[in-house]
């Protein structure tokens, strides 16, 4: 019985140590999070254009960009420019307007049929 109970201690403390050495592989998403959004504070101060992926949906009426790096939600001021895109995965050149959360869009494209699979 030892025997037996001394395997299954063993084997719990081997994968708990499998994951705490998967976590420090890993950078936390947080860091990718806070990245995007200095970047995206940068170039709306600057008045710069950024490039950005995500997905073009309708929320309440309105068109939004959802960002896919830190999934912020962005109201597009002009949102003609995505028509015809609700639902899709696409690559946008803005500026941004960080007072009312919202972007202007400069040109769209759409991602591969490949990236359209992914999760919004």
């Amino acid at each position: 019985m030892k025997k037996i109970s001394a395997i299954v201690f063993s084997f719990a403390l081997l994968c708990s140590l499998g994951l705490f050495a998967q976590d420090a592989q890993n950078p936390p998403a947080d860091k990718k999070v806070e990245k995007a959004e200095q970047k995206e504070a940068k170039a709306a101060s600057k008045g710069k254009s950024v490039r950005l992926t995500g997905w073009v949906k309708s929320q309440d009426g309105k068109t939004v960009f959802v960002n896919d790096k830190d999934k912020q939600t962005w109201n597009v001021e002009n949102p003609d420019s995505l028509n015809g895109h609700d639902g899709h995965h696409v690559r946008v050149k803005a500026k941004i307007n960080e007072t009312d959360k919202s972007l202007s869009i400069l040109s769209v494209s759409m991602m591969s049929k490949r990236k359209q699979a992914g999760k919004m």
